[in-house]
């Protein structure tokens, strides 16, 4: 695309313009592109888990996964197969055992932004071991998932334990 700021000029104008409107108006806008500062993921060890990764210098990978339910008559080629939503892009941050995942800039895809309806961007975590210390992934996580504006400026904490914590047979084989 020649003027790549010209589609984000635009989605921003409409909504500088759509505030003075009532909620039953706001369906047919799309949601604002997220802004910086938005918020933070805590992971959440259990002790096995901490003293595994810290001794085996491992890191954790918190992934973050956007999508949104299309407006009626959005093209095809926006729609996830499997889901039929419309995917506004994912981010993905590595840190370390005790560290915090800060999530600043999201850089949402704002062509596809245009398409989502009025229930706005809704979101999936994704949490596991970065796979430096084993070609597999170490961490059984919790997920946490839904509408992107309650969690706004605040943290989300997501509990993690080994997989062998949760499946002690398996890893005595």
């Amino acid at each position: 695309m020649r003027y790549p700021t010209l589609p984000l000029a635009l989605l921003l104008l409409l909504f500088g313009c759509s505030d003075r409107h009532s909620e039953g108006e706001h369906k047919n806008v799309a949601p604002q592109r997220p802004t910086s500062s938005q918020f933070s993921v805590d992971v959440r060890l259990s002790e096995a888990a901490r003293k595994k990764l810290i001794d085996d210098k491992e890191t954790i990978v918190v992934g973050l996964y956007f999508t949104g339910h299309p407006k009626q008559g959005t093209e095809a080629r926006y729609l996830d197969i499997k889901s039929g939503d419309v995917d506004l892009g994912n981010v993905r941050q590595e840190i370390h055992p005790g560290e915090t995942a800060e999530f600043n800039e999201l850089n949402l895809n704002a062509d596809a932004l245009a398409r989502i309806d009025w229930q706005g961007a809704r979101f999936l975590t994704n949490v596991y071991s970065g796979r430096r210390s084993s070609k597999d992934n170490l961490l059984d996580c919790g997920d946490y998932g839904g509408s992107f504006d309650p969690i706004r400026g605040g943290a989300i904490v997501v509990d993690c334990q080994l997989i062998e914590e949760q499946f002690p047979s398996r890893s005595r084989r």
